[in-house]
């Protein structure tokens, strides 16, 4: 079975890693970019590398096709494919989604399901068809997210899972033995591409939980949630719930606790543990002081 591998960031890589180790036969990679974990293993197997500025041509589906390939596996890929594309493979082509579906369709669902406040996750391998996440599910994997869970952590679950729940749909594929489950476009829910100024802390409209998720979702990869203190900025990289109830003006600091600062959302204070100014970490009960108002 040849395979083309649509790749980019930590799952592109550790899922072809596993696959290789595997004895999976990879005939060409398609990259978004230049990364040099990819471009190393790809030497050490002897795997040409494409970089296309336009995926989606007829030029480029020219060469996909020159390949003779039997599937087309993506595995952290974020360009959209169109039929010109997915539909070239005899035995099609399949996509790692790193949310729960269908209810976490689209972009960044792991941001998005720690921000909702979700406690199981999902990984799932799908056929790609017309839709954005919407094809017949492989198989699907589901995960606990706990309380103390950020991106970051939640992320690393997902690279556990993906790579051997990969080679077993690709084992399935190749003896001809796939069962489906299909989705209902209507369905679920699509949820849309984040913007680093979603990242923003509205302390009037957001409650202590919704705070506190938005912190756990970005800490990793991605922008930290973040605020003001006047014209400086203020990532936000971890915070607490409180047990008790604190209440008053949103956004204000009204006082020290455990080695942190308390700030009042809309409905009570939480915790602020680690921030960070201009990319430095910063002792929040150092640089904060009582009556503070942040926004």
């Amino acid at each position: 079975m040849k395979i083309v591998y649509f790749s980019k960031g930590s799952r592109g890589f550790r899922c072809l890693d596993f696959m290789l180790a595997n004895n999976y036969f990879v005939k060409t990679i398609v990259a978004v970019q230049e990364e040099p974990e990819l471009t190393d293993l790809a030497i050490e197997h002897e795997i040409p590398i494409l970089i296309p500025d336009r995926v989606n041509t007829e030029e480029f589906a020219g060469k996909l096709k020159g390949l003779e390939p039997d599937l087309f596996v993506l595995s952290g890929y974020n360009k959209i494919l169109r039929p010109v594309i997915f539909d070239i493979p005899p035995l099609g082509t399949i996509n790692l989604h790193g949310g729960r579906l269908p209810e976490y369709r689209g972009a960044a669902p792991i941001n998005w399901q720690i921000i909702h406040g979700e406690t199981i996750g999902g990984c799932a391998i799908i056929y790609i068809d017309e839709g954005i996440d919407t094809g017949d599910i492989i198989r699907q994997e589901y995960y606990r997210i706990l309380p103390e869970d950020t991106h970051a952590s939640v992320l690393e679950k997902t690279l556990d899972i993906f790579p051997p729940l990969l080679v077993e749909v690709l084992e399935d594929i190749q003896s001809g033995n796939v069962t489906v489950t299909p989705q209902n476009p209507l369905e679920g829910c699509y949820h849309t591409r984040r913007y680093p100024r979603d990242s923003k802390i509205h302390w009037r409209d957001m409650t202590d939980v919704q705070v506190h998720n938005l912190v756990r979702a970005m800490h990793g990869p991605y922008p930290s949630a973040f605020t003001y203190r006047g014209e400086t900025k203020i990532e936000i990289e971890k915070t607490s719930l409180l047990d008790e109830s604190i209440r008053g003006i949103p956004g204000r600091v009204p006082m020290f606790k455990n080695g942190g600062v308390v700030v009042l959302a809309k409905n009570r204070g939480l915790q602020v543990e680690k921030i960070a100014v201009e990319g430095q970490s910063v002792i929040p009960e150092e640089y904060f002081e009582l009556g503070d108002d942040l926004g």
